[in-house]
């Protein structure tokens, strides 16, 4: 399993990428080619992803992506899309730019038609951080990212050399996904049921790779690309001489590194979600050591789907090429893990948003008061400059993913709800105690993982004007696939001048433990 090309710039901080088919992706060295989609540039023709695109803090750069897929009406695969307008826009995931090159979805953003091409300039005024990019087009997403477009766009700064962590070849990244495939290993894909659910693990485009590593510490990005699947993971021995796990760390979240990094021997990660982790393999020459996962789909269960116990192996080599001088610091000193969530509440207002199904099967998303659908007017519109904590009462059966556009976050935490009301209100005394963030996931996010019957919530500072997107990051919930796109699990997300007044101040943990119980 090789990992994805670096693309070259095909001017000064000027970049082409353009989508196309192939017919050249092997999943599986005895298999023959299958049909995909992918990114390609100058310097790299990617058959399946995309070629990863490093950006650089305060260094701004502008990235032309190019549709040459089929002509409209053309259908491309044989799934079961809404249509076949074959259009596209692209999103990069975490990354703070404007809203006009945010990838928003129609009718809020534009997309780009068979032949035609959008610009988008990111400023990359942001720490260092996962990000990665995917397809966006309205309904259509969970399908393109299926198919092949989404690749890796890691944000880079000047501190990030100085913290001792493994890197260069000793710093890996894994796009983690599941697949179905037909019996002549064509992609098989349905929205029969709400979410979808492959029986194989795919990752970095090749199904359950192994990975040669040295007996030293590594940095591995782990990237949730899954349409629906929840991952539970854990690392198993699977050859060699008995011996106790690896030691992990988790050294970075969605949109940065941590203040402190956080020893794990379990990591549950949701679609959307990034993880950067450390895993120590000194100690642990010739063994081998198998990436395991044991999450119902849907999660948190029950389990209806074929579970995918084991994600890829790594094999660990008998002796290091070169000294291990890398380590895992007690503190991370970055520009956006500075402050406290105490000083994070101590400016915000609360906002009360819900998930929940009027229908069985059919999730949605909304304000305090209703459930709405994506093409309803926005509800969740910031002030500029303004802090906000939404306090998401998630009432539906699932655990959802949410993910908002053009803001940097952190979790705050999550309450259990033992009662819900005929609308969507936590009954009063059934709330129980605050819960705060597990710590691997106290880093900078941007994605959230909301079980079902719980209050969960998060804060952050609007700086971008313009009006984006929020919504469940299952894909399948986003487009709405369940019902063709009709309703989707997505909201507008209206960032503007309006001073937001009607919200209560949240000064305090104390205090918003008591806004939390009201109903």
């Amino acid at each position: 399993m090789q990992q994805p090309p670096v693309a070259a710039p095909d001017g000064k901080n000027h970049y082409t990428l353009t989508v196309r088919v192939h017919n050249t992706h092997k999943f599986s060295s005895a298999w023959g080619p299958t049909k995909t989609l992918g990114y390609s540039t100058a310097n790299a023709t990617v058959d399946y992803l995309g070629p990863t695109l490093v950006t650089q803090k305060n260094r701004p750069i502008k990235v032309r992506v190019i549709n040459n897929l089929p002509a409209a009406g053309t259908p491309v695969f044989p799934f079961d899309q809404p249509n076949d307008n074959n259009t596209i826009t692209t999103h990069r995931h975490g990354g703070l730019q404007p809203v006009a090159s945010d990838g928003v979805p129609l009718p809020n953003g534009a997309e780009v038609p068979p032949g035609g091409s959008q610009t988008q300039n990111y400023p990359n005024n942001q720490a260092a951080a996962p990000l990665w990019y995917h397809d966006h087009a309205d309904a259509h997403n969970s399908y393109r990212i299926y198919e092949g477009l989404a690749g890796l766009a890691p944000n880079t700064d000047k501190l990030e050399p100085s913290f001792g962590l493994p890197q260069g070849n000793f710093a890996k990244a894994y796009v983690v996904q599941d697949k179905s495939f037909n019996a002549d290993h064509s992609l098989c894909y349905t929205h029969a049921d709400p979410e979808f659910f492959g029986d194989l693990p795919v990752i970095n485009g090749t199904i359950a790779p192994k990975q040669a590593v040295q007996p030293r510490r590594y940095t591995f990005t782990l990237v949730n690309g899954s349409d629906s699947r929840f991952y539970h993971l854990s690392l198993q021995q699977a050859g060699g001489s008995p011996s106790a796990a690896p030691k992990m760390t988790v050294v970075g979240n969605d949109e940065g590194y941590l203040r402190h990094p956080a020893p794990f021997s379990d990591l549950l990660i949701a679609p959307g979600e990034r993880y950067k982790v450390v895993v120590d393999f000194t100690g642990h020459k010739g063994q081998k050591w198998v990436l395991a996962n044991d999450a119902p789909a849907p999660y948190p269960g029950p389990n209806v789907a074929p579970l995918i116990p084991q994600l890829m192996r790594f094999d660990v080599d008998c002796k290091a090429t070169s000294p291990d001088r890398s380590r895992v610091p007690t503190t991370i000193r970055e520009t956006n893990n500075r402050e406290s969530l105490a000083f994070k509440l101590a400016k915000a207002r609360l906002r009360t948003i819900q998930a929940g199904e009027n229908t069985p099967g059919v999730p949605q998303i909304g304000d305090k008061n209703q459930l709405l659908n994506y093409f309803d007017p926005p509800t969740e519109t910031p002030q500029l400059g303004s802090t906000e904590v939404w306090a998401m009462r998630n009432h539906s059966p699932d655990a959802h993913p949410f993910h908002e556009h053009i803001v940097e976050l952190r979790l705050v935490g999550r309450w259990h709800v033992r009662q819900w009301d005929a609308n969507g209100r936590p009954v009063p005394g059934t709330i129980g105690p605050f819960q705060p963030a597990n710590a691997y996931e106290s880093g900078p996010k941007d994605t959230f993982m909301s079980p079902p019957d719980y209050i969960t919530a998060w804060v952050g500072t609007y700086t971008i004007p313009g009006t984006s997107v929020w919504h469940c990051h299952i894909l399948s919930h986003e487009d709405g696939a369940s019902t063709d796109g009709a309703i989707e699990m997505m909201r507008p997300l209206a960032v503007g001048s309006t001073p937001q007044l009607q919200l209560p101040r949240v000064p305090t943990l104390k205090r918003l433990d008591q806004l939390v119980r009201q109903p």
